[in-house]
């Protein structure tokens, strides 16, 4: 936006120009995206511009064959793509924060900077519960273990054991839990001995990996009756198909004497692969 005055805009001139919302919105994608725990471990698809009832698709590859060479014989060629799955854009969030008009002039800078940060937080936080919401679907919804079981070192080798049989890569795995997963594994012995992992989780306090799997631990999984439901999944598992730029914007009601700050974003979750995971039941909620 120009000025004409011959003189260097004002701060109230800047947010009134709508300069401000531009350094909003670089910020919105970054919180959103640092905050995420289950989208960094799931098959992300990103789209410039994204619709309510679009429909993406995703190709499913099937594994293909092999055949004895034949001198002066064409090979035949397999089709490699299998049923491809489609993720219906369905989801579309927003959170908003205000602030009056009477505040002065130099605190909406600082107060928008994180009611930003705050709003975006809270979107996050919704795509990762939608997410975790998955979990129970995954291998025909048929969850490991009884509800309430203390993670144990057999419950996980049952969950890599099921992943191997299915042919699924071994890289890009991760296992997924909650808070009183995250308590049960600081018993395991091979969890926390330097005789195990490489990286020993009791001196350093974070928790890492488990016979090279990842552990995340997360707020935002469905609850069974007495615990949540956690996962070892690949990537591949689910799919998430989101706005590559939330947007942010903000805007100023003036009859109203007050400024609103709006993030909104639009995305989609669903299945792709059945069998690349495997829920289990946790201790509790």
């Amino acid at each position: 936006m120009a000025y004409n005055s011959g003189t260097d805009p004002t701060l109230a001139e800047l947010i009134t120009g709508k300069f401000i919302p531009e350094k909003f919105s670089r910020d919105v994608i970054m919180h959103t995206k640092s905050k995420l725990v289950v989208a960094a471990n799931v098959n992300t698809k990103y789209r410039d511009d994204l619709r309510m009832g679009y429909k993406v698709s995703i190709p499913v590859m099937v594994e293909g064959t092999d055949a004895e060479v034949t001198p002066g014989t064409v090979p035949t060629p397999s089709d490699l793509l299998g049923t491809a799955a489609s993720i219906t854009i369905d989801q579309w969030r927003v959170a908003a924060a205000e602030i009056s008009d009477m505040a002065s002039i130099e605190d909406p800078v600082d107060y928008l900077n994180a009611a930003a940060e705050s709003c975006s937080y809270r979107i996050s936080r919704r795509v990762d519960t939608k997410l975790g919401s998955l979990f129970s679907a995954l291998q025909a919804s048929s969850a490991y273990g009884v509800d309430g079981q203390t993670f144990t070192d057999k419950i996980f080798m049952a969950l890599m054991e099921t992943l191997d049989e299915a042919d699924v890569p071994e890289d890009n795995r991760a296992l997924i839990g909650d808070t009183a997963m995250k308590a049960d594994m600081l018993d395991i012995h091979k969890f926390i001995s330097t005789d195990f992992v490489r990286t020993p989780v009791v001196p350093t306090g974070r928790f890492g990996e488990l016979y090279g799997v990842p552990f995340l631990s997360t707020n935002n999984l469905t609850a069974a009756t007495t615990g949540n439901y956690g996962a070892l999944l690949h990537r591949d598992a689910i799919s998430l198909v989101i706005q590559r730029s939330p947007r942010s914007q903000i805007i100023p009601i003036k009859q109203e004497f007050r400024t609103l700050l709006v993030v909104d974003v639009i995305y989609g979750v669903s299945e792709i692969r059945d069998t690349f995971g495997q829920s289990f039941y946790t201790r509790k909620s």
